[in-house]
């Protein structure tokens, strides 16, 4: 058993699990990546490797704040590694993020400021850029949406973890579309291996951006994030196909998640799920694998209204 020095040494090595109650009645075989094993989520990963880039480029110190915009679990990953390495943290997130998040931010000493939830995560990034701007001498910004080291840490660890794990039986990866640092990573690396495997994007049907679609209001916390980011305007590849998921195939399929699988996950795992869903009833994916992801805990989502009712409850007076 592994004895951790820090919780860095705790990224990354996830296991992957085979969904088969999830898709019972299907004849395609289907993986999740388990994600929600880092300390935090799969934003661990790339904010774990863009920190120790810049700090071995000199651009970090003691005496430098952290700037990111995020809607949530980016943020979440900076604010651990800022009390563990002793670097503060400032992060610009939505107001329509859950408390749950919130919360957790505060608890690692981030400083938080909210921003307008109509403006989802695009208003919070252009603020922290603003910010940025105006303190040039004592910021950095992370960069979530345009670092190219976010792309690299899925194409050095995500992507070889899940080959070797499946030894390379991948036939399609389906992947959220929000910073499209995990989809460039792991696309880069899977096309390099096979250049025959699909890989799926996904994003809320409501906010389609990634498909050449308009902004608009979604409840799908994680993807659609208002923007069509640098690091897909650059990606190596583009999605082999877009799938839109509505909110409520995202609340169904996350209960469903649970209450099969027994994972307690969060929505944009549910929005991936619902589009394996629907590529399973592909005559073409008959016998093959399909790879996706759960990227966090539903813990952080339990106030979110209609998502997790509460269920068969009986008083006892």
């Amino acid at each position: 058993m592994l004895v951790a020095n820090n919780v860095t040494e705790l990224v990354g090595k996830t296991p992957m699990l085979a969904l088969d109650r999830l898709y019972r009645d299907s004849k395609t075989k289907v993986y999740a990546k388990l994600e929600l094993f880092n300390p935090m989520s799969i934003k661990d990963r790339p904010v774990l490797h863009m920190i120790r880039q810049a700090l071995a480029r000199g651009a970090i110190n003691s005496d430098i704040e952290v700037v990111e915009a995020s809607s949530g679990n980016t943020a979440i990953a900076l604010s651990t590694l800022g009390a563990l390495m002793g670097f503060p943290v400032r992060v610009y997130i939505s107001e329509e993020v859950t408390l749950e998040r919130r919360r957790i931010l505060a608890s690692f000493g981030a400083k938080i400021v909210l921003t307008p939830a109509a403006e989802h995560t695009r208003g919070a990034r252009e603020r922290a850029i603003a910010y940025c701007k105006d303190n040039p001498d004592k910021t950095f910004f992370l960069n979530q949406h345009g670092n190219p080291d976010n792309p690299g840490a899925h194409e050095l660890t995500t992507g070889p973890e899940i080959w070797e794990q499946l030894d390379g039986n991948i036939d399609a990866v389906v992947i959220a579309l929000g910073t499209c640092g995990t989809f460039d990573g792991v696309a880069r690396y899977m096309k390099s291996k096979n250049p025959n495997i699909k890989v799926y994007g996904v994003e809320p049907a409501q906010s389609p951006l990634y498909s050449g679609g308009k902004q608009g209001k979604h409840r799908i916390d994680g993807m659609g994030p208002g923007l069509v980011s640098d690091i897909f305007q650059n990606a190596a590849f583009k999605p082999d196909e877009i799938i839109k998921v509505e909110d409520d195939e995202a609340f169904e399929w996350t209960r469903r998640v649970a209450q099969k699988e027994g994972l307690f996950v969060g929505l944009t795992s549910g929005a991936l799920a619902s589009a394996v869903g629907r590529l399973v009833q592909r005559d073409t994916y008959d016998g093959k694998t399909i790879v996706t992801f759960v990227y966090d805990t539903g813990e952080r989502y339990l106030s979110v209204t209609d998502l997790f009712p509460e269920g068969n409850v009986t008083s006892i007076p």
